[in-house]
């Protein structure tokens, strides 16, 4: 039978992860909730602390090594998760990385993602408005000022970017083989929709397997849903696949959105401390908080019926974050 992921061998890329991450029964958290749950740990063995970010670099700068950059340009919030990985990489593949950050640069000496940034050697440019468009343009313009640079869309989510979920589908997929496990959903955070895009790919180009549940952590474009869905096919385009899917093939939850990107939710916190306290497992409070909320709420709802992956997608180093474990654990 032909493999339905074959022509992904074709495309530029980078080996900057450790492959394949960890899935892991969490018997605890399934005995708190009463249902069957899978920990698909990407925020483990990433070179740079980097999370799920690191496979959609392999492919975009895969890409950009193979056009001749010498430079990446992103952006992001000050504690992205994403342009930490993105310079992280960079310094890897011998790329200087600009990072175009959100708003004013914050006083006093750099913690969490923004201490990372700076040691791995990024150049950091604050744009001084939280406007994702205005964000979007100044990285334009950053790459337009330099040579040979290859710019990066925020949460690295291009149509190459998704790829890396398209390849992460298929390596689920032969674990759950292994495990002899049959899911019916994979649970994750989304926001700038690039893994929601792949996992939604990769489900299409195997023709079944559990499907990609997304909670809409920041919604920071507009239709997200419609987004997701071009990203897919555009990425499938890349590899000359079959495939259409539209805004009604991305199951996108805004539940756990509180007041936006960056915003602390109570449904998040207490999933911190549910995974925290019962298999030993950080989640940060931005973006794998609401989604592990996400699937929390849907199990004591019951809508769950046998068991379920949940897709860890890292960001572990904004935990430490200025000001943050206040938040977090009150009165400590």
């Amino acid at each position: 039978m032909p493999d339905p992921f074959a022509a992904l061998r074709d495309r530029p890329r980078v080996a900057l992860a450790t492959l394949p991450t960890p899935l892991e029964r969490a018997p605890r958290l399934s005995a708190e909730l009463g249902v069957e749950i899978w920990l698909k740990r990407d925020d483990v063995g990433s070179l740079g602390l980097m999370g799920n970010k690191v496979r959609k670099l392999e492919f975009t700068l895969g890409e950009a090594l193979a056009r001749g950059a010498v430079t990446v340009v992103t952006l992001g919030a000050p504690q992205s998760n994403h342009a930490r990985a993105t310079a992280c990489a960079a310094a890897k593949v011998g790329l200087h990385a600009v990072l175009v950050m959100g708003g004013e640069q914050p006083a006093g000496p750099p913690t969490g993602n923004l201490l990372l940034d700076a040691l791995f050697g990024a150049e950091l440019l604050y744009a001084g408005t939280d406007d994702w468009a205005q964000l979007a343009a100044t990285v334009e313009a950053a790459t337009e000022d330099r040579v040979n640079a290859y710019p990066l869309p925020a949460g690295g989510s291009s149509p190459v970017g998704a790829l890396g979920f398209a390849a992460a589908y298929a390596e689920l997929l032969g674990q759950l083989s292994s495990e002899d496990v049959r899911p019916q959903r994979v649970y994750h955070a989304s926001t700038s929709g690039g893994t929601h895009a792949g996992l939604m790919l990769g489900h299409a180009l195997a023709g079944g397997g559990p499907a990609a549940f997304g909670f809409d952590v920041g919604r920071i474009v507009p239709d997200g849903p419609a987004l997701t869905a071009w990203l897919a096919n555009e990425a499938g385009a890349l590899l000359g696949a079959d495939v259409t899917l539209t805004e009604h093939d991305a199951h996108l939850d805004l539940s756990q959105l509180g007041d936006g990107y960056g915003a602390f939710t109570d449904a998040g916190i207490e999933a911190i401390d549910l995974l925290a306290r019962t298999e030993g497992v950080a989640l940060d409070p931005v973006y794998s908080a609401k989604g592990m909320a996400g699937l929390i709420a849907d199990a004591r709802a019951g809508h769950i019926d046998g068991p379920v992956v949940f897709w860890h997608t890292g960001g572990g180093p904004s935990l430490f974050a200025a000001g943050w474990g206040e938040r977090l654990l009150p009165g400590a």
